[in-house]
């Protein structure tokens, strides 16, 4: 399959980096956000995106203050107009429209997504907090710092900026995402976003929607490293049904 580096630039003068891979023209595409520290180029988003690629076309962006995006990382506050950059690029070329994002990243997919002009029908978020001054930042403990090290891949890294900027918070944002297909997805041993976090969330959110606890899961894209096959099982029969 072929893969190609692009980039576009936000409303905001940030030039946001992005890979595209793809068999070739087809009508469907889904949208790859990485979490705070990581990227597209690192070793498991590669692979996840090789993965969905069978099925349909993909896209992974590195948010500003990553990889090789330009700026600094507002820890979600900004970064929604990185995603609607890409948006606005996609929607033009493709018919269907998935997004799916992982941590903050989820929490950047939710509260841009809810905007509904962007016209995304399928939306997977995995290990999102409802709120970034809710995230319990458990990162002393033993498996936080685990997952830590096990996510130090090539690749990986941040370019900090300000973190006290104003945040959307998902769990008001996701109330509008009505005719969007919402999946929620967490681990029962999140060392990092209680899973209380997607619960709140799914309770929240409009029809259609899905809740996937995954027992003993980990956090983030954490969980499609402990077992692809797996996550790739629950994403993939979702993005058939709601992004085909």
């Amino acid at each position: 399959m072929a893969r190609s580096t692009h980039a576009v630039f936000t409303h905001d003068g940030v030039r946001i980096s992005y890979d595209c891979y793809s068999r070739g023209i087809r009508e469907a595409v889904v949208i790859i956000c990485p979490g705070f520290f990581q990227s597209k180029n690192t070793l498991t988003f590669q692979r996840l995106a090789q993965a969905l690629a069978h099925d349909c076309d993909v896209l992974c962006l590195d948010f500003r203050g990553h990889g090789h995006s330009g700026g600094l990382y507002t820890f979600s506050a900004q970064e929604g107009a990185d995603l609607e950059a890409v948006l606005d690029f996609v929607k033009a070329r493709y018919r269907r429209i998935g997004v799916l994002g992982f941590s903050l990243g989820a929490a950047i997919a939710i509260n841009t997504v809810s905007d509904r002009r962007h016209g995304v029908q399928s939306l997977i978020a995995v290990s999102a907090p409802f709120a970034f001054e809710e995230i319990e930042f458990r990162f002393w403990t033993p498996e936080a710092i685990r997952i830590g090290l096990t996510g130090l891949e090539r690749g990986a890294g941040c370019r900090p900026g300000n973190p006290l900027f104003k945040k959307e918070r998902p769990i008001d944002t996701i109330r509008n995402c009505s005719g969007v297909s919402v999946l929620l997805i967490h681990g029962t041993n999140d060392p990092i976003v209680h899973p209380r976090h997607s619960r709140k969330l799914y309770e929240v959110a409009p029809e259609p929607k899905r809740l996937e606890i995954m027992e003993d899961g980990s956090h983030g894209e954490g969980l499609y490293r402990q077992d692809p096959t797996r996550f790739l099982a629950v994403v993939q029969a979702w993005l058939e049904v709601t992004c085909p």
